[in-house]
């Protein structure tokens, strides 16, 4: 009973209390402050139109680049495809952009496999070799295809005094260029054939070049478009010279002769000196998209401005050697990407499609043909392979007419 008292006693004093409460600033705050929480934040014009450009631009910037896998900076292809780059880039209507890479082998397998690479820079060796081995795919030539045959990689065997052939090398330490590379297995392939064991070691021509200075190696060997700057540099008080190579049975196949000069190397070939070798065609080589995928579409744009606008890269400062480039020149046995071989049935010219023959050409040709089928013991060489080595032929006579022999025919 007393409880109940003091309960109706004290609530009157409670209702004041909510009623208080009810009526402070914190609760009016909070009730004020809920709806605005609630309603959707004020749109920002500005931040709006930051995020429209920047869409713009990135879809302006991305639809049309291509980019070029190459090598690194002491060989010839970086620098082949920043002329590339220079002569076809047009600002965001086309972009190419070079990268550098590790050679014709590692260039192979990241268009094959490496988002992001279109295009690279590969040796017919490196082409030929996984053909065979089937390493990368039992249909290599329906996953990759070319786009033009560029040059002929010259084999440089730089070597320390006392070294006068590939055989005085054996139980060496060699340096092969770095790992991937194109020169790495043409290397390989050149010791096994002619069953020379060596130590191989790996690295770039400036670095091989420093250690064989300090003997700690005998040579080092690229198979690189001449000149190489770290080879220009060797003083010539050091003694290193270039080793002859002859062109014997076991290079038939996927070498021609090729020839370097005192020019190429003061330092290393005396006046009218020449070093005697054999060189391997290099290629730009694409993924094989089909038609109508967007990444066949940038390559089509690319290869229209690479073809159309091919005589710029016969004018300074690009490498002297474009002049020797037929972009027409096939490849047996290997597709041209369609949109390459389209331009040119488009623009077909018989300046672009096929190389002047002269007489003395084909002179030249039949002595080449004569001296390769009586090494490799051959009465008739068959079709396929006499034109495989006359489409080489072709590219090396550009480069090779003053020291191409004469025979009695006199013309």
């Amino acid at each position: 009973m007393l409880a109940n008292l003091e309960f109706k006693m004290f609530r009157p004093l409670r209702l004041l209390m909510l009623l208080l409460i009810a009526l402070s600033p914190v609760s009016a705050q909070a009730q004020t402050q809920a709806p605005a929480a609630r309603s959707p934040a004020p749109v920002n014009p500005a931040a709006s139109s930051n995020l429209q450009i920047r869409e713009t631009w990135k879809a302006r910037i991305n639809e049309n680049v291509v980019t070029i896998i190459s090598g690194n900076p002491n060989g010839g292809y970086l620098g082949i495809a920043y002329d590339i780059a220079a002569v076809v880039d047009d600002g965001d209507d086309m972009r190419v952009l070079p990268i550098i890479g590790k050679g014709a082998v590692q260039n192979l397998k990241d268009v094959l496999f490496m988002r992001g690479v279109d295009m690279g820079l590969v040796n017919t060796v490196t082409l030929s070799h996984f053909k065979k081995t089937g390493e990368l795919g039992s249909n290599l030539e329906q996953q990759v295809a070319y786009v033009t045959m560029l040059f002929q990689d010259e084999l440089h065997v730089l070597v320390r005094p006392g070294i006068n052939s590939l055989q005085d090398l054996a139980g060496k330490r060699v340096n092969f260029s770095d790992k991937g590379s194109g020169a790495q297995l043409s290397s390989q392939g050149i010791f096994a054939a002619l069953n020379i064991n060596v130590t191989e070691v790996n690295m770039g021509q400036g670095d091989a070049i420093e250690l064989m200075k300090k003997g700690e190696l005998e040579a080092t060997m690229c198979t690189c478009l001449k000149p190489l700057k770290p080879h220009q540099a060797v003083l010539k008080d050091l003694g290193f010279k270039l080793l002859n190579i002859s062109y014997d049975p076991p290079f038939y196949d996927d070498y021609i002769p090729a020839r370097i000069n005192h020019e190429d190397y003061p330092n290393l070939i005396p006046p009218g000196g020449v070093v005697n070798t054999i060189s391997v065609p290099t290629l730009l080589i694409s993924y094989n998209w089909p038609r109508g995928h967007e990444r066949y579409r940038r390559l089509e744009k690319f290869i229209g401005g690479f073809f159309s606008k091919f005589d710029e890269f016969g004018k300074p400062p690009r490498h002297p050697r474009w002049k020797s480039v037929n972009i027409a020149g096939g490849l047996p046995g290997w597709k041209r990407f369609p949109a390459a071989q389209d331009w040119l049935d488009r623009h077909s010219s018989p300046q672009r499609d096929e190389v002047a023959v002269s007489p003395r050409m084909r002179d030249a040709f039949e002595v080449f043909v004569n001296k390769y089928a009586t090494a490799a013991g051959i009465k008739a060489l068959p079709p396929e392979k006499r034109e495989a080595l006359f489409v080489q032929f072709t590219s090396w006579w550009a480069t090779q007419q003053d020291a191409l022999p004469t025979t009695s025919s006199g013309r």
